[in-house]
């Protein structure tokens, strides 16, 4: 062990405080990014007085599902009114927080070498759990709390930068989508099913799908995961790739300029538009995706992109949800989603110029995004030397 590391167990305890006089109804999940979210969980007629109360400056994990995720999803609650967690999470506290910041327990958290480790510890199950055992027998270091501080200050200048560049970027989807509604209410539209206007491209399947041993983490053809297309579009933060070899022996699924991607299983309707920005040239989607491919030069693939990120998609897309277990959208299904379509070229034209500039100006700001989150990656690594 090195000379400031100590078991992570001497520094935190659990807790276990219940909803018992039911201060609140707000039931938050644990995402892989590591933040707090709205429950997915449908909890109409559960007895919320026996789920865990958290409040300020507590923790949460989800030990279920490391070996699954590849990662622990932990997260340290920062709001001022209390919310409740599912009563199979740990949610624990730091004992002396003058020895050891919060904060910065937090960023050790969110270490790669953290969450590898904790893979390396979980038990055999399919989802890979972890116990609270073997998370205290994890070392931290634990630097003086100036020093701590000093590091919880530059990480948070880093993520304060990449917050206000995402608020830049909800602000702009919903300039998008604002001007998408208020074309559509004012033009002549003609209704027009999904199918009509997109192809729809299934990924290979058959018996040249790749293995979990033939993924490495770099390579020449990215194949997609769960992760890299989200409610935002892309993201790379966790990649996984497959050998050009690998790539030839496949059939359909790769990616063609333009190209939008739409997630069909477990996370439904997720979208992400392939073009200029994205900086692999050779992606394949997973099994859990579909490729929308338009058929005519009359639709843009931003005006299409515009579409499927809209709200009425996404009303569509809960009433065509078909599976309990994985929930799935059929082909079948989506080709039928109709849409009222200008009938003007004039007002598509105008429609597509004004959302190729706001996709640039995002994509512009994803990048900056990108580069904030290498130096904070970088910051993450230096904490263990």
């Amino acid at each position: 062990m090195k000379s400031n590391y100590d078991i992570l167990g001497n520094y935190i305890r659990l807790i276990d405080t219940r909803n018992t006089e039911l201060v609140t109804e707000q039931v938050l999940g644990i995402n892989i990014d590591k933040f707090f979210m709205p429950s997915v969980a449908n909890v109409i007629g559960t007895d919320l007085s026996k789920y865990k109360l958290i409040t300020k400056g507590k923790f949460a994990c989800n030990p279920m599902h490391v070996g699954r995720d590849e990662r622990l999803p932990v997260a340290l609650y920062t709001e001022e009114t209390p919310a409740i967690v599912s009563p199979a999470y740990f949610m624990f506290e730091v004992v002396d927080s003058s020895v050891l910041n919060e904060e910065y327990l937090m960023m050790w958290f969110r270490r790669p070498e953290f969450d590898r480790l904790c893979c390396l510890r979980t038990d055999g199950s399919v989802r890979g759990g972890i116990t609270w055992d073997d998370i205290c027998r994890m070392e931290v270091p634990v630097p003086p709390m100036d020093e701590q501080i000093e590091i919880v200050s530059s990480y948070k200048t880093i993520t304060d930068r990449i917050a206000l560049k995402k608020q830049i970027n909800d602000n702009l989807e919903a300039t998008e989508q604002a001007i998408l509604v208020e074309a559509i209410s004012q033009s002549q539209t003609v209704p027009t099913a999904l199918g009509d206007f997109v192809d729809f491209i299934d990924g290979d399947r058959g018996k040249n799908y790749p293995t979990f041993d033939e993924f490495t983490d770099t390579g020449y053809c990215l194949f997609l995961n769960a992760s890299n297309v989200t409610s935002t579009g892309f993201n790379f933060d966790t990649c996984m790739f497959v050998t050009e070899e690998k790539d030839k022996l496949m059939n359909k699924g790769h990616l063609s300029p333009y190209d939008i991607v739409l997630t069909s299983r477990g996370t439904l309707g997720n979208v992400a538009l392939y073009d200029k920005h994205i900086k692999y040239e050779n992606i394949r989607i997973n099994s859990g995706m579909l490729i929308i491919r338009p058929k005519t030069e009359q639709l843009s693939p931003y005006f299409i992109y515009a579409l499927l990120k809209s709200s009425y998609m996404k009303a569509a897309i809960e009433r065509f949800r078909s599976g309990s277990a994985q929930p799935q959208l059929p082909i079948k299904d989506l080709q039928k989603i109709n849409f009222d379509i200008p009938e003007s070229d004039a007002i598509l034209t105008a429609l597509d110029r004004q959302f190729l500039s706001i996709e640039e100006s995002i994509s512009i700001t994803k990048n900056e995004i990108d580069n904030l989150k290498e130096l904070s990656g970088v910051l993450l690594t230096e904490l263990s030397r």
